[in-house]
């Protein structure tokens, strides 16, 4: 818990509250029209899964963003390697990060998900749950693409690269559900290849990699 408090008191800044004003807008006008379009939908798919996948690329954006303050600040001030020479395995360090990003950007989103909750009581369940779901794995996933960059000035292009990433995702998952039908693609295809990658990335990581990062 105590890292968590750390990393929470370097991100609750006013580029903090300036982030979670710019996401509250973006989540006011995707819902304005919401009780139009509700029933629509594009390319086979409900329209409520591409909102829902809006508002996880604003999670995955902004979790890029305030992560400079937590585990690439670390990185940068060679503090990881201090703990990996102390005996803390990767692992450990992407887990302790993980719940310190996830809700450091839950926070951010606050005022957006309060929103969404009073505008879509209906869907708040059965979205709201895989939302949370997709989030932490892009949370882990953020951490581990961290310490696998060893030129840290890419640490700059990280939440355009997972937000990218993720939009892919979207596309390839609607052009299999397209052919298939099937409603499980659209479910599990995202947090599938998110475990998938994460697990690879850690899998392939050493802790030469991570003490070899440069500027």
């Amino acid at each position: 818990m105590g890292l968590i408090t750390l990393n929470l008191k370097r991100v609750l800044n006013w580029n903090f509250i300036f982030m979670s004003a710019v996401a509250a807008i973006f989540g006011m006008i995707s819902l304005m029209n919401f009780g139009d379009i509700s029933e629509n939908i594009v390319f086979g798919v409900d329209i409520k899964y591409f909102m829902l996948d809006g508002y996880l690329c604003l999670f995955i954006f902004f979790a890029g963003e305030i992560s400079k303050d937590m585990l690439q600040q670390e990185k940068i001030t060679k503090r990881i390697e201090w703990k990996l020479a102390n005996g803390i395995k990767i692992s450990s360090i992407v887990k302790e990060n993980l719940l310190s990003l996830w809700i450091g950007t839950l926070i951010l989103l606050f005022p957006l998900l309060l929103m969404i909750s009073i505008r879509l009581p209906n869907l708040i369940l059965l979205l709201g749950t895989y939302f949370l779901i997709l989030s932490v794995l892009y949370s882990a996933f953020i951490n581990v693409l961290i310490l696998w960059i060893r030129n840290m000035n890419w640490f700059k292009s990280i939440p355009i690269f997972a937000t990218l990433l993720h939009i892919l995702l979207v596309v390839l998952k609607c052009g299999i559900f397209m052919k298939t039908n099937n409603v499980w693609v659209l479910l599990l295809f995202s947090p599938v290849s998110i475990i998938v990658l994460t697990a690879c990335g850690l899998c392939l990581m050493t802790k030469e990699r991570i003490v070899s990062s440069y500027y």
